[in-house]
């Protein structure tokens, strides 16, 4: 039986864990300190749209724990690589699992359940869920997509928002900010299709490809959240002013709207 004192002993092994990759360098812990912050908040927005899934306390913690450990390979990839481009180094989704098996983190849990978060996390960054995969494993693995991406919208706008930053290359995987937008890009967001990483050559791909993470949202309570929090919004404020950008926002806009009635919310 899972329950809030298995939650509370993982979360306390996270964050010993994150702990032993403070150094003293300031730019090193910022970026150590935006993963840790990352967790905390992404296990926030899963029990908030858990909740509105009316799921019951065992399976709220089960989420939550995948959501602690969603990106505990982000640590050792920064450590190890100096960035957060998962294309420079390694899949991170494939660097959590290992960590967590290689110190056996989940072994108060029975194996059907470690299992399960296991194929969770390795699957929140794919382009696309596999298929051949049990209900349970789609469901918490939607779950868990929905409520990183919620979060990583949050980061991405605030930074965007601050006048005058510093330009922080891990938040921007290190792309050029140049006016430039690739076709490919803008092909896969007017079709209504995620836009593949390796599509990117410039900041602004990256921000469109923030965008069309919408086509890949599933439940209400996420759709509820990118409207009142005007998600698409900002992210288009952040990008130059062309009838281009403007069509794209509109296709997603459009597309947010479609899922809002048909969902009645």
């Amino acid at each position: 039986m899972i329950n809030q004192e298995t939650v509370s002993a993982l979360r306390t092994w996270f964050s010993d864990y994150v702990q032993t990759f403070q150094t003293g360098d300031p730019e090193h812990d910022q970026n150590i300190d935006l993963k840790d912050e990352h967790t905390r908040r992404v296990c926030t927005e899963i029990l908030d749209i858990g909740k509105s899934l009316r799921l019951n306390p065992e399976d709220l913690c089960l989420a939550e724990i995948t959501a602690v450990f969603h990106d505990v390979g982000r640590f050792e990839q920064y450590a190890r690589y100096g960035t957060f481009s998962d294309h420079k180094s390694e899949d991170h989704a494939k660097l959590s699992v290992k960590i967590l098996c290689k110190y056996d983190v989940l072994k108060g849990l029975n194996q059907s359940k470690r299992e399960l978060i296991l194929r969770v996390i390795s699957y929140h960054n794919r382009i696309e869920i596999p298929e051949g995969e049990t209900e349970e494993c789609l469901f918490f693995t939607k779950l868990l997509r929905d409520a990183d991406k919620v979060d990583i919208w949050r980061v991405v706008t605030d930074y965007y928002r601050q006048e005058d930053r510093p330009r922080n290359g891990t938040i921007e995987l290190g792309l050029p900010d140049t006016p430039e937008i690739s076709d490919e890009v803008c092909a896969d967001l007017m079709a209504g299709r995620i836009v593949r990483m390796h599509s990117m050559k410039t900041l602004n791909d990256f921000k469109l490809l923030q965008m069309a993470w919408i086509y890949d949202v599933n439940f209400p309570r996420t759709f509820e959240i990118i409207h009142e929090r005007g998600y698409m919004e900002l992210i288009r404020d952040a990008l130059p002013q062309s009838e281009k950008i403007s069509e794209m926002y509109s296709r997603v806009r459009s597309y947010l709207e479609e899922r809002r009635r048909s969902l009645n919310i």
